[in-house]
């Protein structure tokens, strides 16, 4: 009941019916990630989803998922001790998923840790290969650090790098490397 309430974008109802099937088994971790996600990503219900990322971190404490919707849902919410307290956690895995490292990188970017945020980058590129995420990312952050030569290094290779560029995107590269060229 719950997945064909999703199919049909009633995230409401179906959160309400996994949340009855999670009752009956509080150990299904799946389930629990699952509530998590959708009150994270569809509900946008922080707190709700902190809680069921918590509940599965009781049972298991280096569950990626789970480590990564608290970060978010923390994060979220402002607080930002326990957001860096599950990034962290969530990166120091022996292999770090992409999602993870991008969005600690886009936390830290956030926070004016433009280092913290290029390593995060950097460590994405080499364990999962370049992304166009992470490429515009990094280009931007040196920007804001103020290495314009490596931004504008960063925005050519984007632009020679066979990812389908947004036009809008594709529009402000192409601009901004002619701008910066000239300076």
């Amino acid at each position: 009941q719950g997945r064909d309430s999703e199919k049909r974008d009633d995230f409401e109802t179906a959160s309400k019916f996994y949340e009855k099937a999670f009752d009956k088994w509080p150990s299904n971790t799946r389930l629990a990630n699952k509530l998590s996600s959708l009150y994270l990503v569809k509900l946008r219900q922080n707190a709700k989803a902190l809680y069921f990322s918590n509940r599965v971190l009781q049972i298991e404490k280096n569950n990626e998922t789970a480590l990564l919707n608290a970060a978010i849902a923390s994060a979220n919410m402002q607080d930002i001790q326990q957001a860096e307290l599950h990034f962290k956690q969530a990166a120091q895995t022996s292999r770090p998923s992409k999602e993870v490292l991008l969005s600690y990188a886009a936390f830290n970017e956030e926070r004016q840790k433009y280092n913290e945020a290029i390593g995060l980058l950097e460590k994405s590129d080499t364990l999962h290969g370049a992304c166009l995420d992470s490429m515009v990312a990094s280009a931007r952050i040196y920007d804001k650090m103020g290495k314009y030569n490596k931004a504008t290094e960063r925005y050519q290779t984007i632009l020679t790098s066979g990812f389908r560029i947004p036009p809008d995107l594709s529009k402000y590269i192409s601009g901004r490397v002619t701008h910066k060229s000239s300076l």
